[in-house]
């Protein structure tokens, strides 16, 4: 039978490089082919997640291979991309995706770019053959590379989305993309977080959007960068460990070996209902009211903290102290020597009838990573001298070290509270005219019960001036800084820390029934906590915030 066939084959014998043109005219038959598919899969429509993603890899196929072109043009504004410090002096993005509100399209990216943000110099890297368009992923950056993992793409009408499970690296001296290992890895999805450390990926969370269910992760994994394996950590049945969430943030103390998360979303599934697919984009940026959201789930906005130890991977819940924020979602946290250094969110909250409102936040905060207490990240304006002082709230600085903290607790006082502010501040609120008075008022109509019977115990403190202090920053009157400039309140802000300054690029803010994605640039000194510098002014979506502006000032008039 088959062993004749192979017997003449042999008494024949083969004619040199013959062999060698056959596997070559194969390989090229077969690149004409799968050519062939691609270009017919490009030809969907706008919903169509294939097409895009062939439409994507053609074009990436007929660009250069490398290309670096300096000095060019900043990246158009863009959100849940990663920003990474590539070195002491630049920052690395890649990916992320615009909202444009006027045609209501969603873009997805896979570029590069680097900044240098002092020098406000941007450099952008072409790099053919690697991770197709995504936002949501995360990326970490070690001496020689950039790691990518995961992420969702989802179409231009944002019906439809893909999550990603693959792993990459960029060379940082070749620019070349390499796809490593994922067999053993984690299931795609988007919206997880990840860190590094002693030459390990170390992956948390995220969640899954299959079109027809979400699901959400608290599962743990490293990854071996020597090795290139996975290997799953987590948690096992019965261990204590954070509740599933996407959108949370790790922080890293290596001195003790401890990575801490922070917040998140989820959604809890109610009985005998399956939770349908809202969109990726909704839930990332925690798009839902703490009720009972259409689908038959319930939105979730977590404001714990877990420490997981990274020696044996255990968690361990953080009782919250201090003066933290107020739950939100999308916020964001890096890490500065002891403490991870937190900005922005935003909180949706029920209306009137039935309608949505999302409060945007651009307070700062700081989470000290060694007493494991929250404190105001408070700026520290210059004193005022000579005759013209005032004598106003400028001078009055929130302290913000731990030891003086404690030391204003001991006293009866709230956090960063000092006795001289304290008396000033109750001048003010006796006065019914003062914008603190007002503020308090409004605070009392938006936190009741429970809340403000927290706060009152917490600062030790009654009345109005307790409720004032339970949350300022939320209504624009900030203490210690009252004149100073700061960033719009904002979702999604992107931070990265180089040597002792922190750096924010864009975010997200709702005007009316639209996003605005933002692409100003500002900065602020970690060690002097002089104040927020405005490195490069908002261009984006300025229109809208105008016509926004005048029709608010308009609603006053009425009023």
């Amino acid at each position: 039978m088959g062993s004749g066939r192979d017997k003449r084959k042999k008494a024949k014998g083969t004619v040199p490089g013959q062999g060698a043109n056959k596997t070559a005219s194969k390989t090229e038959k077969n690149e004409a082919k799968q050519q062939r598919r691609l270009e017919r899969k490009a030809k969907g429509g706008e919903d169509d997640i294939d097409a895009l993603l062939a439409q994507f890899k053609l074009s990436d196929e007929a660009a250069v291979a490398i290309q670096i072109d300096e000095n060019c043009p900043p990246p158009s504004p863009r959100v849940y991309s990663s920003f990474q410090p590539l070195n002491e002096k630049e920052i690395i993005m890649f990916g992320g995706e615009w909202y444009d509100g006027e045609r209501d399209k969603m873009h997805v990216y896979a570029d590069i770019y680097i900044v240098n943000p002092e020098k406000l110099i941007w450099k952008k890297v072409t790099s053919s053959g690697g991770p197709l368009p995504r936002t949501a992923h995360q990326a970490v950056v070690t001496r020689a590379y950039m790691y990518i993992f995961g992420g969702e793409f989802t179409s231009l009408n944002q019906t439809k989305f893909k999550h990603y499970g693959d792993l990459w690296r960029l060379d940082l001296s070749t620019w070349k993309w390499e796809q490593l290992p994922s067999k053993g890895g984690p299931s795609p999805r988007s919206g997880h977080r990840m860190v590094l450390h002693k030459g390990k990926l170390i992956l948390f969370g995220g969640f899954f959007d299959s079109g027809k269910e979400t699901r959400y992760y608290n599962d743990l994994w490293s990854f071996d960068l020597e090795e290139l394996k996975w290997k799953s950590l987590g948690p096992t049945p019965g261990q204590a460990a954070p509740p599933p969430r996407g959108g949370c943030q790790l922080a890293l103390h290596p001195e003790s070996n401890t990575v801490f998360m922070v917040g998140g979303f989820s959604i809890r599934k109610n009985e005998n209902s399956d939770i349908q697919s809202t969109g990726g984009k909704f839930k990332k940026k925690g798009g839902m009211s703490d009720s009972d959201d259409e689908d038959g789930g319930k939105g979730i906005i977590h404001d714990d903290v877990w420490a997981l130890d990274l020696k044996n991977y255990t968690w361990e819940k953080v009782k919250k102290a201090g003066m933290a924020p107020t739950p939100r979602t999308s916020f964001g946290l890096v890490t500065h020597k002891t403490r991870a250094v937190f900005f922005g969110g935003v909180h949706d909250r029920e209306g009137g009838g039935d309608r949505l409102y999302s409060e945007l936040f651009n307070e700062a905060y700081q989470f000290n990573m060694v007493s494991r207490r929250w404190f105001p990240l408070a700026m520290r304006p210059p004193k005022k001298t000579g005759a013209n002082n005032d004598g106003s709230l400028n001078e009055l600085a929130l302290a913000t070290e731990p030891s003086e903290m404690e030391a204003a607790q001991q006293k009866e006082l709230p956090p960063g509270v000092s006795p001289e502010m304290h008396a000033e501040l109750m001048k003010l609120v006796s006065n019914k005219n003062s914008p603190l008075v007002q503020a308090a008022t409004r605070i009392q109509a938006a936190y009741r019960g429970h809340m403000v019977r927290s706060a009152m115990k917490a600062y030790k403190l009654g009345g109005q001036i307790s409720e004032l202090l339970y949350s300022p920053a939320s209504f624009g009157i900030d203490l210690s800084a009252k004149d100073m400039i700061k960033p719009r309140a904002r979702s999604a802000p992107m931070l990265a820390v180089l040597r002792h300054t922190l750096w924010m690029w864009g975010g997200m803010v709702e005007i009316g029934h639209t996003d605005v994605v933002l692409d100003d640039l500002w900065s602020v000194d970690l060690n002097k906590l002089d104040g927020w510098k405005v490195v490069k002014e908002n261009t984006a979506g300025e229109d809208a915030f105008k016509e926004w502006s005048e029709e608010e000032e308009e609603g006053w008039e009425t009023e």
